[in-house]
């Protein structure tokens, strides 16, 4: 019982701080000193409204969402893509389908989002070219960079290039593949790219060379700083398990 008193005042001390940092103090310290219910108040009308407007706040607010009603996202964005039928209420809805693995679906509204002023559009191309390759769909992905690349010459993106190269070495063109994951390595950032061309020589039997790659991989991990470590830390696992494998 103490335990709880003392959790109780240290919430009503904290709420009060709160208050008075906000210049708040009255009428709230009134209301703050009712016992359970002050504190649990003045969290869910001072508060959280304030962590909402923050950036972690928005993230935390968002996760709770999900967690509570995983399926509102997918709905709102449905509702919306229906009520007013845009190109970006369609991609929306297809990007929320994809995450899904809803490739199907996905495709169709990228498709019809790839209308009027928009049938060129570099971005929609892309996206469709990333669920394309994730449906395993590698000629069909290759047909929509070649009309990205046809229709938008001044266009770049790295991913764009390594989906490209993916779809290549998913149609075994083997030559053309590995034209593409040389040029990508030597540039794209990250260590993703570096590690699907080993890998892809490690398919083909040239294995020394592949052991070579992947563990210049993880050795050049281990220089990375931290935060770069961090972000390329599955590839670097994908690596090490290749390597050792």
């Amino acid at each position: 019982m103490p335990i709880l008193i003392l959790v109780e005042v240290l919430l009503q001390a904290g709420c009060v701080y709160h208050a008075s940092q906000k210049g708040t103090v009255y009428p709230w310290i009134f209301i703050i000193m009712i016992p359970g219910f002050g504190p649990a108040a003045y969290f869910l009308f001072e508060i959280l409204p304030d962590l909402a407007q923050t950036r972690g706040g928005q993230k935390v607010a968002t996760d709770l969402r999900t967690v509570l009603d995983p399926e509102r996202e997918f709905r709102e964005r449905k509702a919306a893509a229906e009520l007013a039928s845009t190109p970006a209420t369609k991609a929306a809805f297809a990007e929320e389908c994809a995450r899904r693995g809803m490739h199907d679906e996905a495709i169709a509204m990228y498709r019809s989002a790839l209308s009027g002023q928009y049938c060129d559009d570099p971005h929609l191309l892309l996206a469709l070219a990333k669920v394309q390759i994730a449906q395993g769909d590698h000629s069909g992905c290759q047909q929509t960079l070649d009309r990205l690349r046809d229709r938008n010459p001044d266009f770049r993106s790295d991913d764009g290039h390594l989906i490209y190269a993916r779809a290549l070495e998913g149609q075994n063109k083997e030559v053309d593949a590995l034209k593409e994951y040389e040029a990508l390595v030597g540039y794209y950032p990250g260590l993703e790219a570096r590690v699907r061309h080993a890998l892809y020589l490690q398919k083909l039997g040239r294995v020394d060379e592949a052991r070579v790659r992947l563990q210049a991989v993880i050795d050049d991990h281990r220089r990375m700083p931290k935060f770069s470590q961090d972000l390329n830390r599955d590839w670097a696992n994908v690596a090490r398990r290749n390597l050792e494998g």
